[in-house]
Order: structure tokens, then sequence, then C-alpha cells
């Protein structure tokens, strides 16, 4: 019976497994998988939604859906949504409660996944900053083949990877490692392409007033790791003196330039951040 409204039909898969996943998706390689949807709704306003031609949810593959934890690691399931992840408590590394509890509304937490929030193609540098600074790794997953590649690698590659090898990301491993500081700022506008957007993100923990472990990062159309400020910084009293803090400012600088070239707001933006981030500690 033809459709009145003219209304073109998709199919959708909802497998139960991995092995199911990867059958439907060989049949279809043009298929997009579906968790929260959140990407694939954005900015639509029409009564009906456009959606693609076929695609596979993942709301049901319990291999996708697994959280665990070890002495050293807490591993989560790419289809865990993110409000999920903070009701785990305090297993969930201080940063990336404060940079989840950051994206989006309640409503968008509940529904956006993870993995998808990885893959997402708005405003990515939230959750990549966090897990980029924890040194998190991804599991790659294809029908058959499993790798794991780091937070920082898959941000330059990681997509046409996926891509290449018809493979998801099945699960996010994070070092559980706890900070005595935090401190996270959102920079311009809310889109991803926002030359002027990302999010800068301190981690510190200090002893003693001593800074025993720093991790600085900024991520938005580069991303910029201050790997030398981190190892100048440690074992440096706080709260830090203001001849140290000109000096160190100065080389930040030198660094936000080069990367930024004539970008002047983005570079006041992130020096900013870092004088209110270190002034903190």
């Amino acid at each position: 019976m033809e459709d009145p409204h003219n209304i073109p039909h998709n199919q959708v898969f909802r497998p139960y497994n991995l092995s199911e996943l990867f059958s439907f998706w060989n049949r279809f390689p043009d298929a997009v998988l579906f968790a929260g949807g959140t990407d694939l709704l954005r900015g639509q306003t029409k009564r009906l939604f456009t959606f693609p031609k076929t695609f596979i949810s993942l709301d049901k593959v319990e291999e996708l859906k697994k959280i665990s934890r070890t002495e050293r690691y807490l591993e989560i399931g790419a289809a865990i949504c993110l409000s999920d992840i903070l009701r785990l408590g305090k297993i969930v590394p201080e940063g990336m409660v404060a940079i989840i509890n950051s994206i989006g509304n309640l409503r968008l937490r509940n529904l956006a996944s993870i993995g998808g929030t990885i893959l997402s193609t708005h405003r990515y540098s939230d959750l990549h900053a966090i897990l980029i600074a924890q040194d998190a790794t991804y599991e790659l997953k294809s029908a058959s083949n499993a790798r794991w590649i780091s937070a920082s690698k898959f941000v330059t590659s990681g997509t046409e990877l996926l891509q290449e090898e018809q493979a998801l990301i099945s699960r996010i491993r994070i070092p559980i490692s706890s900070w005595s500081y935090v401190f996270h700022k959102k920079i311009g506008l809310l889109n991803r392409d926002d030359p002027d957007g990302g999010t800068f993100l301190l981690l510190c923990n200090t002893e003693k007033n001593l800074i025993m472990d720093l991790r600085m990062i900024f991520v938005g159309s580069k991303i910029i790791r201050f790997k030398d400020l981190e190892t100048n910084l440690l074992g440096q009293t706080v709260p830090i003196g203001e001849k140290s803090m000109e000096s160190l400012l100065v080389n930040c600088s030198d660094l936000v330039a080069s990367e930024m070239a004539e970008n002047k707001y983005l570079q006041n933006s992130i020096l900013r951040s870092i004088t209110v981030a270190l002034s903190g500690i």
C-alpha cells in the first residue's frame, strides 16, 4: 500500500550483541550507528525529523553498556549515557564529572552516550580535554579485530581509522586518579566549528603546599598540551609567587602565539584562563 504522506521509509536494525551488529553492518555498510541520537537530531526543527536511510541502533548491544573497574582503570562501554556515568559516584575522576555537568542540560545528558559524544561533530572538545589529560584510551573494534588508541591520537586520526576499518568505539578506559584542584573553562561559542571556541582544563594535585602532579590542556581547533609548564611546575610551592607567575605566562604566551597564529582573541582567552587557573591552586 502506498504511503499517503509520501514519507520515505527507513530501515532500523537493533542487534543484541556485537556479532549481530557487524553482520548487519556488513550487509549495509552505509548504515549509521545510532545510540542516544542527539547528534542526528541536532538542529532539526521541522515537524518530521530526517533520519538516515538505514541505521543500526546500539541500545540493546550489551557489550557496549558494560562498566568495570580495576585498581588502575575505569572502563565504560561506549553506549553508556553521560548521566549514568555521573551516577557511578566517586570512582569517576573529578575533572570528568565537572566536564560532563557542563555539557548541555540534563535531558541531553540522559540521552547522549559517551561514545557518541566523543564522535560528535559538534563541540567535541569538552569531553576530549579531560580524556586526553587523563591519558584515556579507546578500544576500536571491528568484526575481526580490536585494538586500543590513545585519546590524543584519536582526535587527529581516529575517525579516519573507524571508516577505514569499519570499526566503532566499544570501550573507554580511564586511569583512576584523584585531583585536589580542577579548573575548566569553555571559550568562545558552543559550536564546535567556531575557530575561537574550545575548552581549557587544568588538573592539579598538591601535597604540603607542593605541586605533585599537573595536567594543562586546551582543546579546540588545535590541541595545546603545556608539557614544559607541567614539568617545570612539579615541586613548585603554592601559591605561586608573582614573579614566577609572570615568567610562566611569558613561556605560555610564546607557545599559544605560535599555535594560534594571528587569533588574538583566542590567545588572550587562553592566557587569561591560565592565569586564573594557576592563581587558584
